[in-house]
């Protein structure tokens, strides 16, 4: 079993990225069940909004190092 597994291993880091983030998505379903499909959706279009926003200037990405930085400062 163990040798099973670490030939499985190899064959997925060897797949290319789309490959890999499908093989993903199959075994953290097959853990955690089928995602709502109307939850799914809502997840994209908040992506795509984000996205959006930031093409668009308006909002941008901050680091989680000068967020607590600047969080501290106020405190």
């Amino acid at each position: 079993m163990i040798n099973d597994l670490k030939e499985i291993e190899n064959s997925a880091l060897n797949l290319n990225k789309k490959d890999k983030a499908r093989l993903a998505d199959k075994l953290l379903q097959s853990i955690h069940g089928k995602i709502d499909p109307e939850i799914e959706q809502a997840w994209i279009d908040e992506v795509q909004k984000r996205k959006e926003s930031l093409e668009s200037g308006k909002a941008s990405l901050h680091s989680a190092s000068d967020v607590l930085h600047e969080a501290k400062k106020r405190i």
